[in-house]
């Protein structure tokens, strides 16, 4: 029985894990670890500290050991004397190594190159964090807006439906006409409608930020709501951000792709100079003729080797592709200036707008609780002129679409500051 329920649980656990109620920073977390921009970036840092380990064991001698068979028909030279016409069998083995010792700074110079490469690819995977942090920030607050947008439209439709059984009541009392039931059912209608598509609008975004974190299945899916009030937070400063805007992630990718491009320049001018490496070779070699009897291979093999020991230079004098090699690594460094550049002033402008943006968001939402708060009264005045019969139908409603649309711009300008500022956020935590 114990077992029983062991087992029932570990099944239950994937069901009871999946319908906890996910926080903003849950979300972000989780999709750090699944999200393919993020993985791919991590691929490509991977695949270029393997690239730099390629490059570290330049220095290291190559050897080679090769075997050659071959047959030989007439004429044959055997032990200092000539046979005719003999068929016979020659197996040569000779072993090689050679190592690089002067290469111009070629090989420092590649190796720091993919060094800074690997940093640039390191950075990269913390732009991709920060790129994922904002989206699934964004796609958060949208959910949040619009099941706060549905729940207002749920609010009008059941004002409505309580309206229309006032008009009804008013109607049968004879205070009203079948025209202000009418307007009433019509109200009715358009209410309903609204809050079918803001719930449709749920549905839409739950599925976006469920796809985005890298969930298969939005059923059980819920998210919390944020409490922070507008009014108590306060705007992250700009100029700390701007004044250490070159320790940013995005700007750092770009200086040490920069760096790797002039390393990269240098490799490329490092074959105009000589190249001096170390060479050694061993060889040696065996015949069995066929037909002939009493030929011992280890005897010939003590008899028929030889080596060599020594230094090769090789002085360039012309190579045309080196000077083409030299141009290209040339154009490559300035345009990583260029980018370093405009990675430059590309933080800039967004570290300015989010900060802007976040200014207006937080006045936007105080100037719309005043809006809600007037427009509230205003409707809550219509409506004791409607009781009384000193107002129509159609200016109440039109007095509660106001309110309505009042209360729908305080949520959005609210979860609009609260991204804003989340933005600023994730911007400024990656200064070092």
């Amino acid at each position: 029985m114990k077992r029983f329920l062991f087992s029932l649980m570990l099944l239950a656990l994937p069901l009871l894990t999946f319908a906890q109620v996910w926080s903003i920073e849950d979300c972000v977390e989780y999709a750090l670890l699944h999200n393919p921009e993020i993985l791919h970036r991590q691929l490509q840092y991977d695949t270029q500290k393997e690239v730099l380990s390629e490059t570290a064991i330049s220095r290291v001698p190559i050897i080679n050991i090769g075997v050659q068979e071959t047959m030989h028909t007439g004429n044959a030279l055997i032990m200092y004397s000539v046979d005719e016409n003999l068929t016979m069998s020659l197996t040569q083995v000779a072993a090689e190594l050679e190592m690089p010792l002067y290469t111009g700074g070629g090989i420092a110079n590649s190796k720091a190159a993919e060094q800074y490469t690997l940093m640039a690819a390191g950075e990269n995977i913390l732009v991709s964090q920060i790129n994922t942090r904002i989206r699934v920030a964004a796609a958060y607050l949208q959910l949040l807006n619009n099941k706060s947008q549905e729940q207002i439209a749920k609010e009008q439709v059941d004002l409505c439906r309580e309206q229309l059984d006032n008009v009804s009541r008013l109607v049968a009392e004879g205070k009203r006409t079948n025209a202000d039931l009418a307007e009433a059912r019509s109200a009715l209608s358009s209410a309903e409608h609204l809050y079918t598509a803001a719930s449709g609008n749920t549905i839409i975004s739950k599925v976006d930020l469920v796809n985005m974190i890298g969930l298969d299945d939005e059923t059980g899916f819920e998210i919390r709501d944020i409490e922070d009030q507008v009014e108590d937070t306060e705007v992250m400063p700009l100029l700390p951000m701007l004044n250490d805007i070159d320790n940013h992630p995005s700007v750092l990718s770009a200086k040490y792709n920069m760096t790797s491009a002039q390393f990269r320049e240098k490799a490329a001018r490092s074959a105009r100079y000589p190249q001096l490496s170390l060479f050694a070779n061993y060889n040696n070699y065996f015949y069995l003729p066929i037909g002939y009897k009493d030929f011992h291979i280890g005897s010939q093999l003590g008899s028929n080797g030889w080596g060599s020991l020594g230094l090769k230079l090789a002085v360039p004098i012309l190579n045309l592709s080196t000077s083409r090699q030299i141009t290209r690594a040339k154009l490559a460094y300035n345009d990583a200036q260029v980018t370093l550049d405009e990675s430059r002033k590309e933080l800039s402008k967004q570290l300015r707008e989010a900060y802007y943006q976040t200014l207006t968001a937080k006045e936007r939402h105080s100037s719309a609780v005043k809006a809600e708060s007037a427009a509230l009264e205003a409707y809550d005045y219509q409506k004791k002129m409607y009781d009384v019969g000193r107002s129509t139908t159609y200016d109440l409603d039109q007095s509660r679409l106001k309110w309505f649309a009042a209360s729908e711009e305080v949520v959005r300008s609210k979860y609009e500051y609260i991204l804003r500022n989340k933005i600023l956020e994730y911007y400024s935590s990656y200064y070092r």
